[in-house]
């Protein structure tokens, strides 16, 4: 698939993550440190991060780094969206969450897709 491609995915996915932080916080459940919730949290910017760096690899010499950095602060704004949110609150367990799974995403891309080695 080339970066346009991944462009449409990742926008695609980012208005589906703007619409899943929109839920209200009655219908989610509270949560502390290690949960389900941080287990989703993981997995959704695993995903992003996949899709960022592919769609930067079209845009930037150093498509690693810029899908880090780009996910990272998603992952900011996204925390302070759902504040304003009723019955939601931010946590930053929930941005390390997402840091962690941006950081395992540079895993899967170099060592199970093996490619960008050389970001």
């Amino acid at each position: 698939m080339n970066s346009q491609k991944f462009s449409i995915l990742t926008v695609f996915f980012l208005f589906l993550m703007i619409i899943l932080s929109s839920i209200e916080g009655s219908s989610i459940p509270h949560s502390y440190i290690f949960t389900f919730d941080k287990l989703i949290h993981f997995v959704e910017y695993c995903l992003l991060g996949i899709f960022l760096i592919y769609m930067f690899s079209g845009a930037s010499k150093y498509p690693i780094s810029a899908g880090l950095i780009a996910g990272v602060f998603y992952s900011f704004i996204d925390e302070l969206y759902q504040s304003t949110v009723f019955g939601r609150s931010s946590s930053i367990f929930d941005v390390i969450a997402d840091v962690v799974g941006l950081i395992f995403s540079v895993f899967i891309v170099k060592f199970v897709f093996k490619s960008y080695r050389y970001d």
